[in-house]
């Protein structure tokens, strides 16, 4: 995988970063400085739960690992 060879609209299972991993995204934009993705994630404030879309940019030298596809049997 190249860091420009993401298209966008691919699924990504989980990008994990030196302090976060994120699930479930959604690439928006890629190329030779980072990516850009989408990731819904559920955040309690006062009691109530509500569902958050973050459009994210994450630097190549920043990602750990990426995992693009996972199959279970």
């Amino acid at each position: 995988m190249t860091k420009v060879g993401l298209n966008v609209g691919v699924r990504l299972k989980e990008i994990a970063t030196r302090d976060n991993v994120y699930t479930d995204c959604t690439v928006l934009h890629s190329d030779a400085i980072g990516v850009v993705f989408e990731v819904k994630r559920a955040v309690a404030e006062g009691g109530t739960i509500e569902t958050v879309v973050s459009q994210m940019l994450i630097p190549w030298s920043n990602i750990r690992h990426m995992l693009l596809m996972e199959e279970r049997t």
